[in-house]
């Protein structure tokens, strides 16, 4: 008997009314991935939570974002968080091009994200995005959730991923 390999299966999205795969985590994404989603639920103020590849409503779309940060009191429908969340992050994948996780923070802001992160961990670079501007993060990663500022340390979750 043989097998024939297949790729294996991830979160699809709802992207232009069409299903798209997400790309597949490596190594350095699921790293930074983990010391994101301890350090913000660490820092968070109460009434937020920080929450991991949650189906997120944005209009027509349906996006997945690698951490999201939220509201604990936020609405779901069907189990998909239906409010904005206040931070979304997007950590590049492997072969996956800046300009497809630009495109998801648009989406995000249209729908009422005020503010994305943008991690690059192969070259150890990041962004914070927001519907009036972009710029490269240096030193820390800096969100505001309600009435709280949380910073995150760039240099720290560097020496995770080594």
């Amino acid at each position: 008997m043989s097998s024939v390999p297949t790729a294996p299966a991830y979160h699809k999205e709802l992207i232009d009314g069409r299903e798209v795969q997400k790309p597949l985590p490596k190594k350095l994404h699921a790293f930074a991935e983990t010391f994101l989603l301890v350090d913000l639920a660490n820092r968070l103020p109460k009434p937020y939570e920080a929450l991991l590849e949650l189906n997120t409503i944005c209009g027509q779309d349906r996006l997945v974002p690698d951490i999201i940060v939220t509201e604990r009191s936020a609405r779901y429908l069907d189990g998909d968080l239906a409010d904005p969340p206040m931070l979304a992050v997007e950590i590049m994948s492997p072969e996956q091009p800046l300009s497809d996780l630009l495109d998801r923070c648009e989406r995000l802001h249209k729908a009422g994200t005020p503010q994305c992160w943008i991690i690059w961990p192969e070259k150890r670079r990041a962004w914070i995005y927001t519907p009036v501007s972009f710029q490269e993060a240096h030193g820390n990663l800096a969100a505001s959730v309600g009435e709280s500022t949380i910073e995150v340390s760039l240099q720290e979750m560097w020496a995770e991923l080594d």
